[in-house]
């Protein structure tokens, strides 16, 4: 049984926003016949996963509106809009980053083309209650055949549901991110050592352990999207934010502009941002995958 999630405050969506959607996947048809879906985001929430599915289909991803993790379209658009992908016959419909709308979007779409689905998270997420209803809801759905394939952005978890469950499973790595050319990089005061420690406010990217420990080191700044979460540290003079609502190049070019990066966050390896940040020459301290079945394994195995 998915939990039902609140609606509150959550903007329509316009008639002409809707049939600009709708033209949207009437573009992508004509030129594939893969088309891959992702909730838009909200502030920092979700900025990952689009910019992810972007990277990976191209002007094959279409962007659904959303608030948080929290649909947009009210019935009579979603119906419209199912009805249009269904009429246009795609072989693969993906959903990326799953949100929990998704769950009645399969259960229609999967009677006329094959549905994918397309994991940014882990294992560790799971702890969520919300969350393990959504993994629930894929499996019975990925044993019924309503699901026919499994990607996953994280290493190691096509493994997981290829041995447990016989899933068609596979790692979906990102593409190198493409950096734009002449990105506009901070004036910093070189003296110092500048720590980046960029995400959403959110327990499980770990910021405030990250920013204290960073500034326990003499002679840093330490650099963040929203300033005001950390006002209780009373250090404005060593935090340095640069507001939540930044455009991509925007964020690079303060990406770009220090000394290292922290993505130290509680269950997710290797985001995005740090393979923004490796490829822009700047150090990155990033979580470390376990592939905790090999090291059980292993123990088992050798008496170790």
């Amino acid at each position: 049984m998915i939990r039902k999630y609140f609606r509150n405050k959550v903007p329509n969506v316009s008639s002409s926003e809707f049939n600009t959607l709708l033209e949207q996947t009437a573009a992508i048809r004509k030129t594939s016949v893969v088309i891959a879906l992702y909730g838009t985001p909200t502030a920092g929430n979700w900025l990952g996963i689009a910019n992810a599915t972007q990277s990976v289909f191209g002007k094959s991803a279409l962007p659904i509106p959303q608030h948080f993790s929290h649909g947009r379209l009210n019935r009579r658009q979603i119906d419209e809009l199912l009805e249009t992908l269904q009429q246009q016959q795609f072989e693969r419909v993906v959903l990326s980053g799953f949100a929990p709308y998704f769950i009645d979007w399969i259960e229609r779409l999967n009677k006329c083309t094959n549905v994918e689905i397309l994991y940014h998270g882990t294992i560790s997420e799971w702890h969520d209650p919300a969350n393990r209803d959504l993994i629930g809801a894929l499996i019975r759905m990925g044993k019924s055949g309503q699901v026919k394939r499994f990607s996953f952005v994280q290493k190691g978890l096509e493994e997981v549901f290829k041995t447990l469950y016989g899933f068609h499973a596979y790692h979906q790595p990102l593409p190198d991110p493409v950096i734009p050319a002449n990105l506009k990089k901070l004036e910093l005061d070189r003296s110092k050592i500048h720590i980046g420690v960029f995400g959403a406010d959110t327990f499980n990217k770990n910021l405030h352990n990250q920013v204290v420990h960073a500034l326990m080191l003499p002679n840093t700044i330490v650099h963040v999207l929203d300033d005001s979460i950390f006002d209780y540290l009373d250090m404005p003079e060593r935090i340095v934010g640069h507001g939540k609502h930044l455009s991509r190049e925007t964020f690079l070019g303060i990406l770009g502009s220090m000394d290292l990066n922290l993505y130290l966050s509680f269950n997710e390896s290797w985001g995005l941002v740090a393979k923004e940040s490796e490829m822009m020459n700047v150090k990155t301290l990033a979580s470390v995958h376990m592939e905790y079945s090999t090291l059980i394994h292993d123990q088992i195995k050798y008496g170790k």
